[in-house]
């Protein structure tokens, strides 16, 4: 590889993170404020060329993971504390950054895959690795606004003050419900489901989610 090569990888890999800086907080508002547009989206890019995907946007699964860098950076930013593990597994996820960061990423793709699989099934489409990229990936925006919320409502809570605790279980609070009411939406559009119907898939496929991820971290964390 010679010094020319060199420089245009570090000058396409400079262009690429420093869009980072246009491109997430416009992915995360097309998110928060027309999730089932960005989601349909995202189902439209997918039968694009590899090279003319997400133009307009970040990719789901790069979003998901920078809304995790982001929330790891805001509580170093805040100065928490990661909890460490007890076990040996524990120890040794929390006690390596990219160990840990790879961990949450994977918690909160849980969610996506979740609601992905759900969509499958839901519409007796067969389930594979072909058929399960679409939703997965449209599934990824909502897990990365999902992520960096939470991570801000958490951050909030374990702010000393008693404001920052309200604000920081209202943040929860509402991110909870606008996730499980995009969800519940999305599957009545995307299945053909009574709203009833998808209200309790949606909520049966959040509590799933939420109770592997929260099952894995007790784990993680005490073993």
């Amino acid at each position: 590889m010679n010094v020319l090569t060199i420089l245009r990888s570090v000058e396409e890999l400079l262009y690429e993170v420093i869009s980072w800086l246009l491109f997430y907080p416009r992915t995360l508002w097309m998110t928060l404020t027309r999730p089932l547009q960005t989601m349909h989206y995202s189902d439209q890019e997918q039968r694009d060329k590899p090279e003319k995907q997400y133009l307009e946007t970040l990719s789901p699964p790069l979003f998901l993971v920078l809304s995790i860098l982001l929330s790891h950076g805001l509580e170093l930013a805040l100065g928490f504390k990661v909890q460490h593990g007890t076990s040996e597994i524990g120890r040794m996820i929390t006690g390596n950054e990219q160990a840990l960061l790879a961990f949450r990423a994977l918690l909160y793709s849980l969610y996506a895959l979740i609601f992905a699989s759900l969509a499958l099934g839901l519409t007796g489409k067969r389930l594979d690795r072909e058929s399960l990229r679409t939703p997965f990936f449209a599934q990824c925006y909502l897990a990365g606004a999902y992520a960096i919320l939470i991570s801000m409502g958490t951050a909030c809570i374990r702010y000393p003050n008693v404001w920052g605790v309200a604000a920081g279980v209202a943040i929860l609070l509402l991110t909870t419900v606008w996730y499980i009411a995009v969800e519940m939406v999305w599957l009545r559009k995307e299945c053909g489901r009574h709203p009833f119907a998808a209200a309790l898939i949606a909520l049966g496929g959040y509590g799933t989610g939420s109770a592997i991820a929260f099952g894995l971290g007790a784990i993680i964390v005490w073993g």
